[in-house]
């Protein structure tokens, strides 16, 4: 079984200060090529930003990027995983709480982002390595059988 602690380890967490422009949170998410940011406020997670809140909280509203803070648009009530939350876990809360990304959290340190593409990977591995002892059990022919 998988916990998401093992899923989001050895990555970089990307975050943005609550105090931040949404132009500063637009450029960091470009450069480091995520859709979502964990929003900080003195070291702690206090929301998050993603592509869906510039489109549908700035740019939908004519907010201006360069004066519109990131934490007077990002979401707030946020759905977290716990380190040693179970994929199947994980996956269930994003389905109910309708979102795609879920900060990972052990106490109040934030260890990284879990996103739906990567539950997915997981998923199919899993299934790609029961697959593969399925087809060595079925298949296998101990060497008295091979004579």
């Amino acid at each position: 079984m998988i916990h998401v602690r093992d899923v989001v380890k050895g990555r970089p967490v990307v975050t943005v200060e609550k105090v931040a422009t949404v132009q500063t949170a637009a450029e960091i998410m470009a450069r480091e090529h995520v859709g979502i940011l964990a929003v900080m406020e003195k070291g702690l997670l206090v929301g998050v930003f993603s592509e869906r809140d510039v489109i549908s909280r700035v740019v939908a509203k004519q907010f201006e990027p360069v004066r519109t803070s990131v934490g007077s648009v990002m979401t707030r009530n946020i759905v977290i995983a716990q380190a040693d939350d179970t994929i199947d876990n994980c996956l269930r809360k994003m389905k109910k709480a309708n979102c795609r990304h879920l900060p990972v959290v052990e106490g109040d340190i934030l260890l990284g982002m879990l996103s739906l593409r990567d539950v997915l990977q997981v998923e199919v591995t899993e299934k790609e390595d029961r697959i593969e002892f399925l087809q060595s059990y079925m298949f296998h022919l101990s060497p008295s059988e091979q004579q």
